[in-house]
């Protein structure tokens, strides 16, 4: 059994003995980028979803096709800002989750 403390700064030393194989750095960089895409395709599905009640039943935008290209537009979007390092989710959680953090 690995030799588990807790130490002064709340933190938990051996913890990454319980953590199984080591997480590369790519792997974990990689992961927090699809993260913050999912969030921020989210809140901007949400964000869209107020602009329901503007909709009206004459207006040319509002249909399924233009709904579903929008979405595919969204989901580039939210991809393309997440790898350029978007509103910094992914940093973080890349700072938090990385073996080499020290905190």
């Amino acid at each position: 059994m690995a030799d588990i403390k807790v130490n002064h700064s709340g933190g938990i030393d051996g913890s990454d003995a319980l953590m199984g194989p080591k997480i590369k750095d790519n792997d974990l960089q990689k992961a927090a980028q699809q993260f913050e895409a999912i969030f921020l395709r989210n809140m901007l599905k949400e964000m869209r979803k107020t602009n329901e009640i503007f909709d009206s039943k004459d207006n040319p935008f509002n249909s399924d096709s233009v709904r579903m290209m929008q979405g595919f537009y969204d989901d580039q979007l939210c991809n393309s800002l997440a790898q350029q390092h978007g509103i910094g989710i992914a940093e973080m959680i890349v700072k938090q989750l990385s073996p080499h953090h020290q905190g």
